[in-house]
């Protein structure tokens, strides 16, 4: 039997299934990520043998999701010495020193990071310094140009929003709630402004509409003819592989 909160399973062909339940959702979801591996969120009145059912039902879903994640892990990017990488703003900059520690700073226009020199850069250890330094950096580019997007595209399009932050999650490039709250991904400073926009236009027309019936999709192509594109067009990045 599963728990009230969670558990896991090894499900044969897919691997170990890990259940939570949650009062905020009110059916059931698969997750798929390379950090929590495979997770099914059950509401509170949804019974273990349904949610079984559920993940044999789902079982190739899982499978190519689980495969496609791989891809991507094999497509991230190592970095090293010959490595060219500009965010908006900052360079990156990798040094050697001669002490076993291993230090980052984001200062000026530039991401340093200092490793051993008895190192190898692509050490994963260092290569997890660098994506923080990274991160950081386009926490403050994010911080420095988000609001003030945000705010220029609510005037334009007659839209109020009551309050935005940025952060860096894990599943989205943005969300609404029901306060008219906006939070955007600090990640959104990977995207080109084109795709940075229609994120935010996103956001900004949940503050109307709710969900993505009719409505909001009509409205959302009056203000940015082909926003159906480039939803798909999203499709090509990836929160967690870059």
């Amino acid at each position: 039997m599963l728990q009230k909160t969670v558990q896991s399973l090894f499900i044969e062909d897919i691997g170990t299934v890990i259940f939570k339940r949650s009062t905020r959702t009110r059916s059931l979801r698969i997750r798929v990520s390379r950090k929590e591996g495979i997770m099914v969120i059950l509401p509170s009145h949804v019974s273990e043998n349904i949610a079984l059912r559920f993940i044999h039902e789902k079982k190739s879903w899982i499978q190519k999701s689980l495969s496609r994640q791989a891809k991507l892990q094999n497509q991230q990017t190592i970095f090293n010495e010959n490595t060219t990488f500009k965010t908006r703003m900052h360079t990156l900059y990798l040094l050697k020193q001669n002490k076993n520690t291993i230090k980052s700073v984001v200062s000026g226009d530039k991401i340093v990071v200092w490793y051993p020199s008895s190192a190898k850069v692509e050490d994963t250890r260092i290569q997890h310094v660098i994506r923080k330094a990274i991160l950081e950096a386009w926490r403050v580019e994010a911080k420095k140009y988000l609001p003030g997007r945000t705010t220029e595209l609510a005037k334009q399009n007659k839209y109020n929003f009551n309050k935005l932050t940025v952060k860096n999650t894990k599943t989205r490039w943005g969300s609404c709630s029901a306060a008219n709250n906006i939070n955007l991904n600090l990640q959104l400073m990977r995207l080109p402004d084109h795709l940075i926009d229609y994120i935010i236009l996103h956001e900004l027309t949940h503050t109307v509409y709710k969900n993505h019936q009719k409505s909001f999709w009509n409205r959302m192509e009056s203000i940015l003819p082909g926003a159906r594109k480039l939803d798909k067009e999203l499709n090509k990045y990836h929160l967690e592989f870059w």
